[in-house]
């Protein structure tokens, strides 16, 4: 899957690491495509010049408001994610005060870096796992059936709506990573998942409210998600594709 898929993915990434009402049923019948035809179909949508695919690196920034409960206003973030082939990957959260925390790795390793406390911690193993499989599905050298073991598609009715979901898993009797992409505009609308860490265990969304043309693609402009009860919308304000980074831009500080 191209990179293409990160601007979705990311609004489930930071619900994770920071929708109401009864759910629509859902109708599940076979497919008439196959995994490899899916993603032709949304990389022609989103990125039709092919310019996500060759970019090497790239810049994300969003407005971030985590709702907490419904007597509380909705704290405000700022969120920036920066990627760079052949895997380096940094996640930064600030308001007003200024930076607080990174969330900086790579296929091997992981930390999670609080600027406010100087202090430095390795990711625990699951979520590391987890974030790298987002990283790999984001990846443009990388396809879907490279980065899971076991795709099941099935095309899906909820509400009136027509899907093809792609639920995906790295083993047989794993926990599913499940994608729902429009069957009118073939764009990913809809992503749910699990992260067990330990005991605790994270059900998330994320939903695409809204696509926008930005250097040419298609990118998710709005995304709303939930994690376990706490809702996150995120809003796209910059997106450049292969800016300049500097050559320490993904190394862990040292304090």
């Amino acid at each position: 899957m191209r990179k293409m898929m990160w601007s979705a993915v990311v609004g489930a990434v930071l619900s994770v690491l920071c929708f109401t009402g009864c759910a629509p049923e859902r109708v599940f019948r076979e497919s008439d495509l196959t995994v490899q035809e899916l993603e032709k179909k949304m990389e022609r949508a989103l990125d039709p010049q092919g310019r996500f695919a060759r970019a090497k690196r790239f810049v994300q920034r969003f407005e971030v408001k985590v709702e907490k409960g419904l007597l509380e206003p909705p704290e405000e973030q700022f969120v920036e994610v920066k990627f760079a082939e052949p895997g380096s990957f940094k996640i930064s959260t600030s308001d007003e005060e200024g930076l607080h925390y990174a969330y900086i790795f790579n296929d091997s390793q992981g930390y999670m870096v609080d600027y406010r406390k100087k202090s430095v911690k390795p990711l625990e193993k699951e979520l590391l796992a987890h974030l790298r499989t987002m990283r790999e599905i984001a990846d443009p050298v990388m396809e879907l059936e490279s980065v899971f073991n076991f795709i099941e598609t099935r095309r899906c009715t909820i509400g009136e709506k027509e899907y093809y979901r792609l639920r995906c898993r790295r083993q047989e009797k794993g926990t599913p990573l499940d994608l729902y992409v429009s069957a009118k505009d073939w764009k990913l609308e809809r992503l749910e998942g699990v992260i067990k860490l330990g005991s605790a265990r994270i059900d998330y969304k994320s939903s695409v409210i809204n696509y926008a043309l930005n250097e040419g693609i298609m990118v998710a402009d709005l995304t709303e998600s939930v994690a376990n009860g706490v809702k996150t919308r995120s809003k796209l304000v910059y997106f450049k594709l292969d800016p300049y980074f500097s050559p320490e831009e993904f190394n862990v500080p040292v304090f």
